[in-house]
């Protein structure tokens, strides 16, 4: 049976390092590409203080940038060749660099034994290891690594690729680099769709990094360790129930159902904003922006719906997406539909420099004092479309209520407005709106936009009841 790969040829690596030419059997590009991978970690949040692990560290072309970036004994190496790490750690260190990596932290280890080295890693790398290994390969290394990941932890991996949907025998040729690649030969080549698969049933997610310049045209995945039910904050308790046992839960609860809002209306408040939108016009090329989407409520309908890459959601909260998508979506739709996801508390849109065609705004400025609630319109006015709608709800004051309520955030309680005030807030950001009749068990819909021609006519809002039927929960919706 054939070698996966050269490297498995140790009389060849053998050879090679006996002439002096360790370097170039681990690719060349000596300085280009270490300098490439301590450059690339830095840039996805890696600091001194973490601890790395080098997959396929080879004699430490990457790894001799480390040892001098991290602290002392913060770097661990492991690749199939022990004679390629004895001649980086005796030729391509100094005398400094080895005190502050001890030899041990080095091994030799073909099975992706990571346990090893003891301590749990926040950053591991594999830098042109991907394109040497067949794919029951990586899909050990990934089982094995997910043990040894902390928490949130990432791990950097390059690939040769091909497109989706291309068929893999075919040999590409890859430009810049002129290598080519192969299906089920030395150096291999894969599709992203082949790492989603290769997750699956894994505490991974991955994503492909944009905007990484590998001389030999590789390119760079992200894959983050997700939490276990053992490392969250709700990981005892609440967030282990039922949805059936989770219906008796309070509203804000540590639980994906309830700590949205109240639990025995999770399926209701999907539907109804679902349908709102579907009233309003929205189709599956629309560009939609769910701010703080919590637990997927509407996005387990939108997902599916709206076309690839078209659902952006903000929530500070990741273990609520993280949960929604495990308890209610699954990842292969999240595979297929590639919704795009921001954790952040200060509203900003930043990170996606687009216009929306619909900003959905459900139970935000229920639990916002002044302060926050002139930061949200401030951005979504900004990250609207020209014809795009801005759709929230407020609770309402009653009409004896004084004084506005404090700044800052409030959840789970609420917080209450007169309808002037959430008027006079849009106007100063120029955005028309609307008081829509649509029903709302515990608060109010208002619509804005950028001019008043993209609202809804006013005399076709009698359209707009939201009514339910069948349920004596929501009577009050029907006239």
């Amino acid at each position: 049976m054939s070698k996966p790969s050269h490297y498995y040829d140790r009389q060849r690596v053998a050879d090679q390092i006996d002439s002096g030419n360790h370097r170039n059997i681990i690719g060349g590009m000596w300085e280009e590409i270490g300098e490439l991978q301590l450059q690339t970690m830095m840039h996805c949040g890696l600091k001194p203080e973490h601890r790395l692990l080098d997959i396929g560290c080879g004699c430490l072309r990457g790894g001799v940038h480390f040892v001098r970036f991290l602290e002392a004994d913060h770097y661990c190496g492991i690749d199939l060749n022990d004679d390629l790490l004895e001649v980086g750690y005796q030729q391509e260190l100094t005398d400094a660099e080895r005190q502050k990596l001890p030899r041990s932290n080095l091994a030799a280890n073909g099975n992706f034994d990571f346990s090893i080295f003891g301590e749990p890693f926040d950053y591991a790398l594999a830098l042109s290891l991907f394109t040497h290994l067949p794919f029951n390969h990586i899909r050990i290394c990934l089982e094995r690594l997910a043990g040894v990941m902390k928490p949130e932890g990432q791990f950097l991996a390059t690939y040769f690729e091909i497109e989706d949907g291309r068929r893999s025998f075919e040999p590409k040729l890859q430009e810049p680099g002129g290598v080519t690649s192969h299906g089920a030969q030395d150096p291999y080549h894969y599709s992203l769709a082949d790492f989603e698969w290769a997750i699956r049933g894994l505490p991974w997610r991955v994503e492909k990094v944009a905007g990484f310049d590998h001389p030999r045209d590789q390119q760079l995945l992200k894959f983050v360790r997700l939490p276990d039910a053992s490392m969250t904050i709700a990981s005892e308790g609440a967030r282990t129930l039922s949805d059936q046992e989770a219906r008796a839960l309070p509203p804000g609860a540590l639980n994906y159902r309830a700590y949205v809002g109240p639990p025995d209306r999770f399926d209701f408040m999907s539907a109804t904003q679902f349908a709102l939108l579907f009233h309003l016009g929205i189709r599956e090329h629309s560009k939609v922006l769910d701010f703080g989407c919590g637990s997927l409520r509407l996005g387990r309908l939108l997902i599916p719906f709206l076309g690839a890459g078209n659902y952006y959601g903000i929530d500070p909260n990741k273990w609520l997406i993280e949960d929604g998508i495990a308890r209610q979506l699954g990842q292969s739709i999240v595979s297929l539909k590639k919704p795009n996801f921001a954790h952040n508390d200060d509203f900003s849109c930043d990170q996606w420099d687009m216009p929306f065609d619909f900003i959905m705004a459900q139970s935000i400025i229920t639990h916002t004092g002044p302060d926050l609630m002139e930061r949200f319109f401030a951005s979504a006015s900004q990250t609207l479309s020209d014809r795009g709608l801005l759709l929230l709800s407020y609770t309402q004051a009653s009409d004896d209520h004084s004084g506005r309520p404090d700044n800052g955030w409030h959840y789970p309680h609420c917080v209450f407005y007169q309808p002037s005030d959430i008027g006079n807030a849009l106007e100063t950001h120029g955005l028309a709106h609307l008081t829509l009749p649509w029903f709302h068990p515990g608060a109010t819909w208002v619509v804005a936009a950028r001019t008043a021609t993209a609202l809804p006519a006013e005399d076709k809002l009698a359209h707009l009841t939201g009514s339910v039927f069948g349920d004596p929960q929501f009577s009050a919706s029907i006239p």
